[in-house]
């Protein structure tokens, strides 16, 4: 019975670490120079209809992302 609620714990601290690691995540300028690189090369592949472009859709996603407030700010008129 000990071993099982041990075992419990840890995949609790686990599951917890692993969540706030994904939130936490943040892309570094080395990050968004690799997907501009990805990008430019998707870009002018023969494959662009067949494949699209992901890298291109993740740097735009994650320029976005930055680009929003942090906080709401609510405009009154």
């Amino acid at each position: 019975m000990k071993m099982k609620t041990i075992n419990h714990f840890a995949l609790l601290i686990l599951l917890s670490f692993s969540v706030v690691v994904t939130y936490a995540y943040k892309p570094s300028n080395f990050d968004k120079i690799q997907l501009k690189h990805k990008c430019e090369n998707e870009l002018s592949s023969s494959f662009r209809d067949l494949a699209g472009t992901p890298s291109c859709d993740k740097l735009k996603r994650i320029e976005n992302q930055e680009n929003q407030p942090t906080i709401p700010v609510k405009i009154e008129k």
